[in-house]
């Protein structure tokens, strides 16, 4: 959660891309770094944000801020900023709305998954860092507010049901639950002991008290050689090749695999069927809505760029070149948008 927190953007923002920009005008004041609107970003704005990501991932950050690298990634981080204050101003259009609570609940969910939910350790590792617990607080409300503009914007169109019949009619023949076995193992360290296990197993010997035994397979000694019951997709291509060759309840000869010699029994064996509309239907909904949600993006990126007026300051769009971010050398303009 750390790791993910630390990206310059979250992936709500980096969305809210597609936007025209005018870079370094001449309109801005001395202490901007980039306007959206009328929001004015400020230089300590940026400044701020890279002291939280240098505290989060370090290695994100250029060592030498007069190098190309920093200065790319300085503007890269302006440019955030600048997604970041579009989309707090489509959530207030829009009625959206991030409570106390929210925050603190997803806070205690970090303090729990990273901390072990020792807030007072998280304290501690975050003083070392040089941030603090409001730095994390304002980036989870940045992407409790992305959700819930992603969630508004997805339900604008939503998925019929009969949309989801036609879907599951035109791909039926997709919809096939692959045929499955149920493998029990004993890997060892030669041929000659596998061999042997082999024979012992065609004398009578239990083979999974054999495996229990013998096999030097730790994932699945435990369990008396038991792997499961799986598709081809799910064993390696030396034992998937030997399992779905069997019949029911046989043992195969010995086999050199990744682990070792294994000698396998297949216990169960599963065909392949359809699936029916009911098994699939919930899937085939969740594809048809991100389908839905890619188009309405594309009208939502428009309604950005008939919306919103940007502006950068020369030094925040910048690129290794020089030239400002996504311009033509000598020119103004640029259709570059933030997270790009």
């Amino acid at each position: 959660m750390i790791r993910k927190l630390a990206l310059i953007a979250g992936i709500g923002a980096v969305l809210l891309s597609a936007i025209f920009i005018l870079a370094g005008c001449g309109g801005l004041p001395d202490n901007a770094a980039a306007k959206v609107n009328n929001v004015i970003i400020t230089r300590d704005d940026v400044a701020d944000r890279i002291r939280v990501i240098k505290g989060l991932e370090p290695s994100q950050v250029p060592s030498d801020p007069s190098s190309d690298a920093y200065k790319q990634f300085q503007s890269g981080v302006a440019r955030q900023l600048v997604a970041e204050e579009m989309q707090r101003q489509e959530a207030e259009k829009r009625g959206i709305t991030v409570s106390d609570d929210e925050i603190e609940n997803a806070l205690k969910q970090v303090v729990e998954d990273k901390y072990l939910g020792d807030i007072n350790k998280m304290q501690d590792d975050f003083t070392k860092r040089g941030i603090t617990i409001d730095d994390l607080r304002a980036q989870l409300k940045r992407q409790l507010e992305y959700q819930k503009l992603l969630k508004q914007i997805k339900d604008e169109v939503p998925v019929t049901d009969q949309e989801v019949r036609d879907a599951y009619i035109a791909a039926k023949s997709t919809f096939v639950q692959p045929e499955k076995r149920q493998v029990r193992q004993i890997v060892l360290p030669d041929q000659a002991s596998a061999q042997s296990v082999f024979q012992r197993v065609q004398s009578g010997e239990d083979f999974a008290t054999l495996a229990k035994e013998l096999s030097i397979d730790n994932a699945t000694k435990a369990n008396s050689g038991l792997v499961g019951l799986v598709p081809q997709s799910s064993l390696p291509p030396a034992v998937a090749s030997v399992a779905f060759s069997l019949a029911n309840g046989s043992v195969s000869q010995p086999f050199k695999g990744d682990l070792g010699w294994y000698v396998i029994k297949v216990e169960l064996i599963t065909p392949a069927v359809n699936q029916t509309f009911d098994q699939v239907k919930d899937q085939l909904a969740a594809n048809l809505a991100n389908q839905h949600l890619a188009a309405q993006w594309k009208d939502y990126q428009q309604s950005l760029k008939d919306n919103y007026t940007v502006e950068y300051a020369g030094d925040y769009s910048y690129t290794s070149t020089g030239i400002p971010a996504g311009t033509a050398q000598g020119t103004g303009s640029t259709s570059a948008g933030p997270g790009q």
